[in-house]
């Protein structure tokens, strides 16, 4: 808003000195300020309308929701296909169960202490052999067993990484009750855990920004 004023006649009023008599003066800028009030200002004869700001609340900044990366974890497991014949140990031993690979590195042996996967029967060394999950690849490596590891009829060489594939036979050192099937299943997508505690902070304290707009 413009407002156009003419200054009256001079006097002794400091103003003289920088203003000239009958002059008309422009006034346009105007100053925000923080107050919920209008001001006017009288000076010689005209005004001065400063605007006010207006608070017009909180509003909410918007978040497009992330895509929280995903790991795909490859499966693999042992499934015993031996025939359960213990004659040879002496005593009667039950076929292990069905193992699944579920953590990167397993090793396989006859003491609880030593192994993950237990297979207690004589003919299994203590700490058997090692077997790895890289990438989408299942490696086993022999740790100098006393009875060997097999593939298929292949004995390893202990200490050389060697590479299981779906469908293979594995041998711990007993072909009747320490003997598996290697099976791959289909693969599991998760959620990193940081990434969904991330989330629920997000949802739960979601960020704002205070607005002011400038009227007149």
């Amino acid at each position: 808003m413009e407002i156009a004023a003419k200054l009256p006649k001079a006097s002794s009023s400091p103003l003289n000195k920088l203003f000239h008599p009958r002059a008309s003066v422009l006034v346009s800028n105007f100053v925000p300020i923080s107050s919920n009030t209008t001001i006017l200002k009288q000076i010689h004869g005209f005004k001065i309308k400063q605007p006010q700001l207006k608070n017009i609340g909180v509003v909410f900044a918007s978040s497009e929701p992330q895509t929280s990366p995903t790991i795909v974890s490859e499966r693999w497991l042992l499934q015993p296909i031996g025939d359960g014949d213990s004659r040879h140990i002496g005593f009667k031993v039950d076929l292990p169960n069905a193992y699944e690979i579920a953590s990167d590195e397993v090793t396989v042996g006859r003491v609880p202490d030593k192994a993950d996967l237990v297979i207690p029967v004589a003919t299994v060394s203590a700490r058997h052999a090692r077997i790895e999950k890289k990438k989408e690849n299942l490696l086993v490596t022999d740790l100098e067993s006393t009875n060997g590891t097999f593939i298929g009829d292949k004995r390893l060489t202990p200490g050389v990484v060697a590479t299981l594939y779906p469908g293979n036979s594995i041998t711990f050192g007993d072909t009747n009750l320490a003997i598996f099937r290697v099976t791959k299943l289909e693969a599991t997508t998760v959620v990193s855990a940081s990434n969904v505690e991330e989330s629920d902070q997000a949802e739960e304290t979601p960020s704002s920004t205070t607005v002011s707009e400038t009227t007149t």
